[in-house]
């Protein structure tokens, strides 16, 4: 099982009512498992932006 380091169970709580309360949507881009070298090699390089999550279809 994984776990988020960045906060608390009470932290993610509030990170999540205030972007419901304040209309915050999160980035995402869906991809293939074939784009996912490239994601990471952007990831690498400090050059991806918001969440790439794999699709499978």
């Amino acid at each position: 099982m994984a776990a988020s380091p960045s906060g608390s169970p009470h932290d993610l709580r509030d990170t999540l009512a205030f972007s419901a309360a304040h209309a915050i949507l999160p980035e995402v881009t869906p991809i293939t498992l074939d784009q996912a070298p490239a994601v990471l090699d952007a990831m690498a390089d400090g050059s991806a932006r918001g969440r790439s999550v794999i699709t499978f279809a």
